[in-house]
C-alpha cells in the first residue's frame, strides 16, 4: 500500500476518534451520562470498556449500554475490550472517590491537611 493511502486512513481514524459523541445520537440519558463524566467524544467512549461504563458513569444501566454499543457498531466501532487501560481517563475527585467508597461501604476518604 502507498505511504499516501496509509496515512490518508491513519488520519480518518484520528478524524473519527475526535468527533463529539453527541455525532452518535444516543438518547438523551446516555449522552447526559457520559457528558457529565468527561466523555465528550468517540475517542474517549471507545477507550472504555463495557465494565468501565457500568462502573465508572452512575445513571447508565444495560439498556444505556447496549444503545451506545449499537449505535457504536454503524459508525463501524466498538467499546474497548475489558482489561484494556484508557489513555483518556482521569483521576477522580474527593467528591467522587467518596461516593464510590459510600457506595461500598469502605470510610469516607479525608484531604491530607484539609479540613476534617
Amino acid at each position: 500500500m502507498p505511504d499516501g493511502q496509509k496515512t490518508l486512513s491513519t488520519r480518518s481514524i484520528e478524524l473519527q476518534r475526535a468527533r463529539p459523541i453527541s455525532e452518535l445520537r444516543l438518547p438523551s440519558r446516555a449522552a447526559n451520562g457520559l457528558a457529565r463524566h468527561g466523555v465528550n467524544s468517540i475517542g474517549q467512549l471507545i477507550a472504555r470498556s463495557r465494565q468501565d461504563l457500568k462502573n465508572e458513569i452512575h445513571g447508565l444501566g444495560i439498556g444505556s449500554i447496549r444503545d451506545i454499543e449499537e449505535a457504536l457498531k454503524q459508525e463501524g466501532l466498538s467499546l474497548a475490550t475489558a482489561g484494556r487501560t484508557s489513555r483518556y481517563s482521569r483521576p477522580l475527585g474527593r467528591h467522587a472517590r467518596n461516593h464510590h467508597a459510600w457506595l461500598a461501604g469502605l470510610p469516607i476518604l479525608k484531604e491530607a491537611g484539609g479540613v476534617q
